[in-house]
């Protein structure tokens, strides 16, 4: 039987490489002047990749300063959503300007990416329409001083693209309604679960031109939608930084049909808005560093009759092996699966986590960063103090009490330092994790599974296996079959990265592989006419056969005949034979 062709797999270099060319950020417009950039006299370690994770409670926010100074500030989340005075964006601008060296008012951010729409991701942004004063978070941050806010600047505003105003009244105001009388003000593109405080920043960030509180924001919004190419960031020379998942893109709901994209507002058990989380890639040098807001990482339905996706699932070959990764979600036991953290394989993790009732970390989820010998810092310790289980949550050598955490390279990103409240620990980065995942051996990648002949239209495939911890650089490598019939060896493109313990598939037009009689495929290099074989399958065909799937029983097993249907390419193996 012809198994149904999933959404082909994309490595971390192979999605680097497909992304749009390098973006800038739009110039301010004549209107509104950018505040003072991030200078040297801050405390950012210049010539080196920072990353502070700020602590923001039961929230979340991180500044990126790169080695020349630009600067990325992702999430600025609140506890609360009408606090206006000693908000998180009130201590978050004050450690900003200490950063960068700007002793009072606004400082000019490169780029401000919000990863969902989540209160303690985004904050409450005001509107005109409001009768009581609201306004914390990104919005108090971004909004002009006239209008209340702290008046920092931007280059670009990134969002997913949940939505935009639509103004259904016709009476040029987005109006954002309440949670007893929801808005109709937006036109919904990637949703779930919906709030009014989606809805309040839709309506901030796509409102009417001339409102005077987008003043800052006006024209330098960016929507990253599924239509086009997925945005770079420059962040300094050296740096290579891009969005590798957003919108729940290429992701299929737990019936392994519905897409988690689209709009399932109306639905009646919708996607949790994390699942739409924006996931980012950095390098400097060898130095990785993975962030993806509160993606979830397993199917399952909560309490509250939404649905968790296994967004990490697709993660885990988008980001391959890192150094430094932030849990996704708060260390919920939601996130930070075995098979992600397996895949990143992380130094350090961070968890953004404060007094909560959450199980926020959970025992789990800590569990699986002490697997893969990650120093886990929080910041704060401890955050919830029993998991969903009811056990005691076990912090046992974790760092940090209390505070922003920052963590700074050194060498160019050969080795990395993490500070926090009691100290500093000091890292040599582990190769594998930097650009193209160099430090891998090719050497031991399997052939994994193969498709030969299939039936009606469609292509034949052969798929890798990395058994190994660290990324394999498999750019230029070979896939060939000997009987010849395919032609010549079919080179593997450049920038394809197989991650630690994951798949990559080959798609090769049908007649590749021979189905009548003898065959072998290989996994090779060619050099100079010199055929170094790696790892092969053979097999002998008594008559003329279709949809033949050879696999081995779990990954890098021993061969078995034809796969069983309930099994997709680029997913686990089986560990016994059908």
């Amino acid at each position: 039987m012809r198994r149904p062709r999933p959404v082909p797999l994309l490595t971390a270099g192979l999605l680097l490489a497909a992304t749009a060319a390098l973006v800038t950020p739009p110039a301010a417009s004549a209107a509104v002047a950018d505040a003072p950039h991030c200078s040297t006299a801050g405390t950012w370690r210049q010539g080196e990749f920072n990353i502070y994770w700020f602590d923001v409670e039961q929230g979340d926010s991180q500044l990126i300063v790169g080695p020349t100074g630009r600067t990325m500030l992702v999430d600025l989340g609140e506890t609360a959503f009408n606090s206006t005075t000693n908000t998180n964006a009130t201590k978050v601008a004050a450690q900003i300007r200490s950063i960068c060296g700007v002793a009072t008012g606004p400082v000019h951010l490169d780029y401000v990416l919000a990863s969902h729409h989540h209160l303690d991701h985004i904050g409450y942004a005001a509107n005109p329409n409001d009768t009581t004063k609201y306004g914390n978070g990104l919005y108090q941050l971004l909004a002009p001083t006239a209008s209340g806010g702290l008046g920092f600047t931007v280059g670009a505003l990134y969002d997913h693209d949940g939505g935009v105003w639509a103004d259904a009244n016709g009476d040029g105001d987005c109006d954002p309604g309440t949670s007893t009388t929801p808005s109709n003000e937006v036109a919904y593109h990637n949703a779930g679960t919906t709030s009014t405080t989606a809805v309040r920043w839709m309506c901030w960030l796509y409102g009417p031109a001339a409102q005077a509180d987008r003043a800052n924001i006006a024209g330098k919004v960016q929507r990253i939608t599924n239509s086009a190419a997925w945005p770079t960031f420059d962040l300094g020379t050296g740096v290579t930084s891009a969005v590798v998942e957003a919108n729940g893109k290429d992701i299929k709901q737990a019936d392994g049909v519905t897409t988690v994209s689209g709009d399932h507002t109306a639905d009646a058990s919708p996607p949790s808005e994390n699942d739409y989380s924006i996931g980012v890639r950095t390098a400097f040098g060898p130095f990785v560093y993975a962030t993806a807001g509160d993606s979830d990482g397993e199917w399952t339905t909560s309490a509250n009759g939404y649905t968790y996706n296994n967004i990490e699932a697709l993660l885990a070959t988008k980001m391959g092996a890192v150094n430094a990764l932030r849990a996704n979600h708060h260390g919920s036991a939601h996130s930070s699966s075995d098979t992600y953290l397996k895949a990143t394989t992380p130094q350090v993790g961070f968890i953004s986590c404060g007094t909560n009732s959450y199980g926020h970390p959970g025992n789990r989820t800590l569990d699986a960063f002490r697997a893969v010998g990650a120093d886990i810092y929080l910041a704060n310790d401890p955050c919830d103090t029993t998991d969903t289980t009811g056990a005691a949550i076990n912090y046992s050598g974790t760092f940090n009490h209390d505070g922003t955490v920052h963590l700074f390279t050194t060498g160019g990103g050969a080795g990395f330092t993490v500070t926090y409240d009691a100290g500093s620990r000091t890292y040599t980065t582990r190769t594998g994790g930097g650009s193209g995942g160099t430090g891998g051996d090719p050497t031991r990648v399997k052939v994994n599974e193969v498709l030969m002949a299939p039936s009606g239209t469609g292509t034949e495939w052969v798929e890798l296996y990395n058994p190994t911890t660290s990324a394999v650089d498999v750019s230029g490598l070979y896939v060939d079959d000997v009987a010849g019939g395919g032609g010549t060896p079919r080179q593997i493109p450049a920038g394809t990265t197989i991650p630690a313990g994951g798949r990559w598939v080959m798609d090769i037009p049908s007649g590749f592989l021979n189905n009548t009689g003898a065959e072998s495929v290989r996994f090779l290099k060619i050099a100079s006419g010199v055929e170094t074989v790696y790892d092969s399958y053979s097999w002998s065909l008594g008559s003329t056969q279709y949809d033949k799937v050879f696999h081995r029983a779990g990954d890098g097993g021993t061969w078995c005949g034809t796969i069983s249907a309930a099994v997709t390419k680029g997913t686990a193996n089986p560990t016994t034979c059908p």
